[in-house]
């Protein structure tokens, strides 16, 4: 059973959609979800607390715990007063429409803890915003991931990894959910600032943080452990480096003493790169086998950004792949224009044979391959 509040956040009737984070679009008015269609309840959802099993993470029942999810993005930028509004819309329809078990929740560190990277000064009017939108997942019967959200936050070289100001965050968010075993904690989102010469640097940084350009940070690691030392007893997510974009070297970098956790890829590769099994097996499917992994982040729709110009051969071929691993996906972001193809949360973006890497309207993308593949694996 879900640990939520009484009394969940109301849906705006009028809700205005979650603005792509990073400046990908203006944002758009969304339609709230008044009801849940029957799918909800044909769908599994898997409570904690979760344990890991070797490459598995386990729920309360002893069965496996695949998130199939929706990243949510309202909280997670600056701007996060104007673009939160659909937030509750998008949340109550990945639960009624989209076959969705969790909800990750982007959390914006600069809006909870004030500017800077050392602010520690808690932000109580974004702070209600968050716990709203985590009690209406709960209370929708989602798992909720808390993900801490750095981009956009002034000097790219004081940030883009954890910071004192990240344990500060987490201080915070453990003294709310820390023993909630339906919660999952998402460290950092899409470590940066590792681009070392060689990727055994890049993941000893990673791991075990130090100096760079002048700035002290906490590795993941020590910032896993002290999170641990609060008492917090939840399911880590924690996400590979280089923008999480690879794993390749994830067995013998492991975080050891802060279980139960599982690793993250964001968005494998750049818009040139293969994207096929070799390319895949390389970044993170190797590891598939000996410890837990899964899709923190990943979407496909017509646009200069995240588009794969061979996406209606590779985006389904990718997502067999992630389910022939035995993982999960969250995907991003349920807006129209990337994964919903107009103001209706539940009417689908889709791969046109005309798909093209270029703005082209609202109804190009993966949103129809990403629904379908949530129903047919969780239910």
């Amino acid at each position: 059973m879900k640990l939520a509040p009484l009394l969940s956040s109301a849906v705006a009737l009028a809700a205005t959609v979650a603005a792509v984070t990073a400046g990908l679009g203006p944002a758009v008015a969304a339609q709230a979800a008044t009801s849940k269609p029957a799918i909800a309840g044909a769908c599994r959802h898997i409570a904690g607390p979760f344990r890991r099993a070797q490459n598995m993470i386990t729920g309360a029942g002893g069965q496996r715990y695949i998130p199939y999810g929706i990243t949510v993005t309202g909280l997670g930028n600056p701007n996060w007063k104007l673009h939160s509004s659909g937030d509750d819309a998008e949340i109550n329809a990945a639960a009624a429409s989209w076959c969705a078990n969790t909800v990750r929740l982007q959390i914006f560190q600069f809006g909870l803890m004030g500017p800077g990277k050392t602010g520690v000064s808690v932000n109580t009017t974004f702070l209600g915003r968050i716990e709203g939108e985590v009690s209406t997942a709960l209370n929708d019967g989602l798992d909720v991931v808390i993900n801490d959200q750095t981009e956009g936050g002034g000097n790219p070289n004081a940030l883009g990894m954890p910071t004192t100001q990240t344990e500060a965050f987490w201080k915070v968010m453990s003294g709310l959910y820390g023993h909630n075993p339906d919660v999952i904690f998402d460290l950092f989102n899409e470590p940066r600032r590792t681009d070392f010469p060689t990727e055994a640097g890049t993941w000893k940084f990673w791991k075990h943080g130090g100096s760079y350009h002048g700035y002290r940070f906490i590795g993941m690691e020590p910032l896993a452990l002290y999170v641990r030392s609060l008492g917090a007893r939840n399911l880590f997510w924690i996400e590979g480096p280089r923008t999480a974009g690879t794993l390749d070297q994830v067995v013998s970098h492991q975080i050891v003493r802060a279980g139960p956790l599982e690793y993250g890829i964001n968005h494998p590769g750049a818009v040139n790169v293969p994207h096929d099994p070799a390319d895949w097996y390389t970044r993170f499917g190797y590891a598939a086998k000996q410890v837990p992994m899964t899709d923190t982040e990943w979407t496909n729709y017509s646009s200069t950004r995240s588009c794969w110009k061979n996406a209606p051969k590779s985006a389904p071929a990718f997502l067999s792949y992630l389910a022939r691993r035995g993982m999960g996906l969250t995907a991003w972001t349920l807006v129209p224009g990337v994964l919903a193809a107009s103001a209706d949360l539940a009417d689908p973006t889709v791969i046109k044979s005309n798909w093209a890497c270029k703005n082209t309207g609202l109804d190009e993308g993966a949103g129809a391959l990403i629904m379908n593949w949530f129903k047919q694996h969780n239910s």
